[in-house]
């Protein structure tokens, strides 16, 4: 294979990688998740909290992936870009990595949901109908 075939296939390779990390931290957080926002929110804003989460972790893992360029160090044209295979590679390890960078941003950012989502429990719970 060729340079670039290689260059074509790695990067569809590698989004399609990133994609699938996403939905991957998608798929083990969703159950808890839910679980948590059912018991805060109900259970329509569970589900609308809990697509959110889905289409915030693949965004996260999408943005990740494109935001590593073929061109970082400076202005190089296509044809020396295919020319290093090292350096395709490196790239394709980049473009994981800032997959990975933007997949724990979004956990981070969604434990903080969870936080409020438990505060507002507790505020319920604290606040219920036996304190009147």
């Amino acid at each position: 294979m060729n340079n670039e075939h290689y260059l074509i296939v790695s990067y569809f390779l590698v989004g399609l990688v990133s994609l699938c990390l996403g939905m991957a931290v998608y798929r083990v957080l969703r159950a808890p998740f839910a679980a948590i926002a059912e018991a805060a929110a109900g259970k329509l804003w569970s589900g609308v909290l809990s697509r959110a989460l889905g289409a915030c972790m693949a965004l996260a893992a999408v943005l990740g992936f494109v935001s590593v360029t073929y061109t970082q160090k400076g202005c190089m044209n296509y044809e020396a870009v295919v020319k290093n295979r090292d350096y395709l590679v490196q790239i394709n390890q980049q473009q994981l990595q800032r997959t990975a960078d933007g997949i724990v941003a979004a956990v981070f950012l969604w434990c903080f949901v969870v936080l409020l989502c438990l505060v507002a429990l507790r505020s319920a719970h604290a606040n219920g109908p036996d304190r009147t």
